[in-house]
């Protein structure tokens, strides 16, 4: 076969090639030392690898030339060299063994981190958008504005400053919220048909940690594992206990993890001192485990109910894992199969603001088990309900409407949020059929909108606020995960 005919590449003066060299030597020196650090050490010196080693540069530094030199578009794009190796470290770190091993780009390092930090400005609570407008509080985060001013779930908010709740919207009213940060601000609240007054001073909070009793028994939910986890936590744990709670629910549903010594904290605070919480076992065999700190005191329930779900991961299952092994008879999980993510990583940072998160070591339980792409069943399933379970994007003033006889992802949402408030909308899935457009027609004129059949923002935004409102009326009995703790609680 013949070589296909192509140009000539042009001649490089000396000293320009000179630079060249030396630009191409400085990329691979760089990409060697970055596999070294992904653990795909090169050894460039032992000789029994050199052939293969020498293969693989040699190749490297064709594709190299080629995307640089001969590349068609190479001439339309800005800092060719720093792209590729950027494009290099990305495909190095996507490992098909290992899907938590990660490289990330400047905002992808900056959102992680932040997911991390779990830090957020405002007064500290999470509500829902109630029919008449009023902000229902569900949870308020410890040690937050809203917590030390006395702000309790089920307290609606009626009035921030100047603004009434019913007649600004969600987005606006956190917006006006953060606008006030480090400076008073005004809320007016009803509890129990009585107006309170509460003056708050938005900062930065935590939103890791809330904690509220029900009944007899104490609820935490923790949403992540931050660096401020264990302390909260822990100070959660005594405020119930004062209160009462003879049992202890810890809402794990959607906890994803964090920090392995936040979770170390928090078992601390439930597990006599000195009791193993997890096991790490090393790429060379070599095993270490991690007892609990004698820093937290130990609160004592006479039971421990976990709610889990597929989302339940990496920390939260080092959590479970500690909690089930040393409390067997008192421990009990409830909601379906956790992710099961039984790696552990560690992150460095480079100095363009860049990083990488690479796997270090595999977890065990107390009792040695992995639970590495297997999960902890629970001991009780229970099935979220739809309105739970299903996810939505907000729609924006230039998201096109969803028509019938189309596909969309937020027609699930939205056919199973029209079935849950009695519409015969007779799908679930992201097809939003002809039968479920005639469903929403009948919201719409319900609600006083306009009757088109189709969903634009107003619509969507409407149909979001009265399923609030739904599960806010619902009380626990809308959540059939929580109330199965509860109930076996009682019983």
């Amino acid at each position: 076969m013949k070589p296909i005919d192509k140009p000539n590449p042009p001649k490089i003066p000396t000293e320009d090639r000179k630079k060249e060299t030396m630009k191409k030597t400085a990329v691979i020196g760089a990409l060697c030392f970055l596999f070294f650090l992904g653990g795909l050490w090169i050894p460039m010196a032992a000789k029994s690898a050199n052939t293969s080693s020498d293969a693989s540069l040699s190749k490297f530094e064709t594709v190299y030339d080629l995307l640089r030199n001969d590349w068609y578009y190479a001439k339309d794009a800005d800092d060719m060299d720093s792209r590729l190796i950027e494009q290099a470290i990305a495909g190095m770190t996507s490992l098909e063994e290992d899907p938590h091993t990660n490289y990330f780009s400047l905002e992808q390092a900056q959102a992680f981190s932040q997911s991390l930090a779990g830090n957020n400005v405002g007064i500290g609570i999470s509500f829902r958008p109630a029919s008449d407008g009023a902000m229902n509080v569900l949870d308020v985060f410890i040690n937050s504005t809203a917590d030390k001013a006395g702000i309790q779930p089920g307290d609606r908010i009626i009035r921030v400053q100047d603004k009434l709740a019913a007649q600004t919207s969600t987005d606006d009213l956190v917006s006006y919220i953060k606008s006030f940060e480090g400076k008073p601000l005004e809320l007016e609240v009803e509890r129990d048909g009585q107006t309170m007054i509460f003056t708050v001073t938005p900062g930065n909070y935590d939103v890791t940690v809330s904690a509220q009793m029900k009944g007899k028994d104490g609820l935490v939910t923790l949403s992540s594992f931050s660096e401020q986890s264990g302390d909260d936590f822990a100070q959660a744990l005594g405020r119930l206990k004062s209160e009462g709670a003879q049992n202890l629910i810890i809402d794990l549903r959607n906890n994803t993890g964090g920090y392995l010594s936040a979770a170390r904290k928090i078992a601390s605070s439930l597990l006599p001192n000195d009791t193993p919480i997890y096991m790490e076992r090393m790429s060379d065999g070599s095993e270490k485990t991690t007892n609990t700190s004698s820093n937290y005191a130990q609160v004592d329930f006479d039971h421990i109910y976990i709610l889990q779900n597929g989302n339940t991961a990496s920390a939260s299952e080092v959590l479970i894992g500690a909690l089930k092994d040393n409390m067997p008879d008192k421990v009990t999980l409830i909601g379906t199969n956790t992710y099961g993510k039984g790696t552990e990583q560690i992150s460095k940072a480079f100095s363009d603001g860049t990083s990488i998160k690479y796997t270090v070591a595999e977890w065990l339980t107390p009792n040695g088990t992995s639970i590495n792409e297997i999960g902890f069943a629970p001991d009780v399933e229970v099935l979220a309900s739809d309105v739970q379970s299903v996810g939505y994007t907000p729609m924006e003033e230039d998201t096109p409407a969803i028509e019938p006889d189309t596909v969309s992802p937020n027609a699930a949402a939205v056919q199973i949020y029209l079935r849950a408030l009695g519409y015969p909308a007779d799908r679930t899935d992201t097809y939003f059929s002809p039968a479920s457009s005639e469903a929403l027609k009948q919201f719409q004129s319900d609600q006083g909108l306009n009757v088109t059949g189709s969903v634009d923002k107003t619509t969507f935004e409407q149909l979001i606020s009265e399923i609030s409102s739904y599960l806010t009326a619902g009380g626990d009995d809308a959540d059939p995960v929580l109330s199965k703790a509860i109930e076996l609680s009682n019983s």
